[in-house]
């Protein structure tokens, strides 16, 4: 079918932070619109389904915001999805995407969860990934438009990451001459406590890389990952070396909450054994050995792991493997507590935990994507929905962190 142009209600907010409308037995997709907003949109269906382009807004929504970054509506920007709410609008959109996804995907029965957040819904990224591009000799960092991916703009400034990634990143960029001689880069810049690290991806060869990080005094740990894949530690400033090529807090003030309320979660069931899936650097599962429990933290990145390992007492262990592949072995256990990346569970780690004999007394879920999570649940169905928490980890953005407390079916905790 061919686009045209029609008038669109919008309903509410999908996962990716489009606006939802229907028309004409289609549901409509439409980019930087809000709930309430009346729009004339040229739409393209696609079968059952359809993108839209705003062409003018008709009614505006009272939820509306004026975006306060210049790249979010002048470059299209598609680091943000959000920026054109209140606030208080975002975090209604992100419990009703939880609840729905449960609903729709999950096929259980959820009401909107509480929403925990920080104070601060601006400047407070600790990391800051950007796309690396040429212009004649000169390298420039961007972001990706929403609407072209291909397309990379100049970053002037962030709104919602900390200036101290843009000091960093405007020496990184002083410093380009060093680079790899490539035509696209990506690289991420990492607070670390008081130090800064850079993670360079690309290139087959980085002959200069000492001389880059010369030009570069404030950082303190260079990473490079080539196109191999292989992740190097080139250069370091650092007294106390930890794990800082994958592992950092976005936003350390909610991650902060959202760990304390894991840690509670965890030790209300009073385990005596955890498995700590997914456990990155180990922080929660060194914090759970100080209340007497046993630990089995498994992780597949194997810098972080080793440092797991280094903290956790002796009857404890670290495990450097997939989660699908230690699980079986490492069970039973009294609570599994499960992070995964936001592709969710492999299905093998569901089918062992179904299958567990005895089941453990909780299953801790924290997930970064309300749609795996409530595919996961689907598979989890000898276990029922404890309680369901969201956390604001990403405002201005359409991505939300959850917390999902199951226990066995059978269980008498109440919800």
């Amino acid at each position: 079918m061919s686009s045209r142009v029609v008038t669109l209600d919008i309903e509410s907010i999908a996962s990716g932070g489009d606006g939802v409308a229907r028309t004409e037995g289609l549901v409509v997709f439409v980019p930087r619109t809000a709930p309430g907003d009346r729009v004339v949109a040229r739409i393209s269906p696609k079968g059952r389904l359809a993108r839209g382009v705003v062409e003018r807004i008709e009614l505006p929504a009272s939820t509306r915001a004026v975006p306060e970054c210049v790249h979010y509506d002048g470059d299209r920007c598609g680091g943000c999805q959000l920026q054109h709410l209140t606030l208080d609008a975002q975090r209604q959109a992100k419990r009703a995407i939880i609840r729905d996804s449960i609903r729709r995907i999950g096929k259980r029965d959820v009401e909107l969860p509480p929403m925990h957040a920080g104070a601060h819904a601006w400047r407070y990224r600790r990391k800051l990934t950007l796309a690396l591009r040429r212009d004649g000799q000169r390298w420039y960092g961007g972001l990706h438009a929403f609407d072209n991916p291909e397309k990379v703009f100049s970053l002037v400034d962030c709104n919602i990451a900390d200036e101290r990634l843009l000091s960093v990143w405007r020496e990184i960029l002083a410093a380009s001459v060093h680079l790899p001689d490539v035509p696209r880069l990506r690289g991420s810049v990492r607070l670390l406590g008081d130090y800064a690290a850079f993670v360079l991806e690309g290139g087959w060869e980085w002959s200069a890389h000492e001389a880059f990080f010369a030009a570069a005094p404030q950082l303190s740990a260079l990473w490079w990952v080539n196109n191999a894949g292989t992740r190097v530690l080139l250069a370091d400033r650092r007294e106390h070396p930890e794990p800082g090529a994958s592992f950092a807090q976005v936003n350390p003030e909610v991650a902060e909450q959202l760990e304390a309320f894991v840690l509670d979660r965890v030790l209300s069931h009073a385990p005596r054994t955890v498995i700590d899936g997914y456990a990155g650097a180990g922080d929660v599962a060194f914090k759970l050995t100080a209340h007497d429990i046993r630990v089995t933290a498994i992780e597949l990145d194997a810098e972080a792991s080793a440092w797991s390992g280094s903290r956790l007492p002796a009857d404890s262990r670290a495990i450097t493997a997939r989660v699908e592949d230690a699980l079986e072995a490492a069970l039973p256990a009294d609570v599994v507590l499960l992070n995964p990346p936001r592709a969710g569970l492999d299905a093998r780690v569901a089918s062992l935990l179904s299958a567990a004999t005895p089941p453990p007394r909780a299953i801790v879920y924290v997930s970064c994507d309300p749609a795996t999570l409530a595919r996961d649940l689907l598979r989890l169905a000898p276990y029922r929905i404890a309680s369901l928490t969201a956390f604001d980890m990403f405002p201005q953005t359409a991505h939300v962190e959850t917390v999902c407390e199951l226990v066995p079916s059978s269980s008498g905790v109440s919800p």
